[in-house]
């Protein structure tokens, strides 16, 4: 298999319409697809879809396994808007690979790290 990129995350929600507004409002986020269980948001090249977590609650895991990065050309200037609309972030870190970053958790706790290239 050769790929030619990643077409898109899945990631399966517990609440549509919190993760909704959370990835479109806070994160910025253009929803492209709504619909009544699935909503798609674009963030430049990448799609992320959320989907209504069907599973029974015995079966739901949220959060773990698996960190997605979303490159910014300003990781301090993103860190201080996420702030000031309440979403938790951590510490803005200088990393010794050259990249400055930052992690926030979503309201399912899925991580998401926030990436500047240095």
């Amino acid at each position: 298999m050769k790929a030619s990129g990643i077409f898109y995350v899945l990631a399966f929600v517990s609440d549509l319409p919190r993760s909704k507004a959370f990835y479109r409002d806070k994160i910025g986020g253009k929803l492209t697809t709504d619909e009544p269980r699935v909503a798609g948001l674009a963030f430049g090249e990448g799609y992320l879809v959320l989907h209504v977590d069907e599973r029974s609650s015995e079966q739901r895991v949220y959060g773990g396994g698996m960190t997605i990065a979303l490159r910014v050309e300003d990781a301090a200037a993103e860190h201080a808007r996420l702030t000031q609309l309440g979403v938790p972030v951590t510490e803005l870190l200088d990393q010794p690979w050259g990249e400055r970053n930052f992690t926030f958790t979503d309201p399912d706790g899925y991580v998401w790290l926030v990436a500047q290239p240095r």
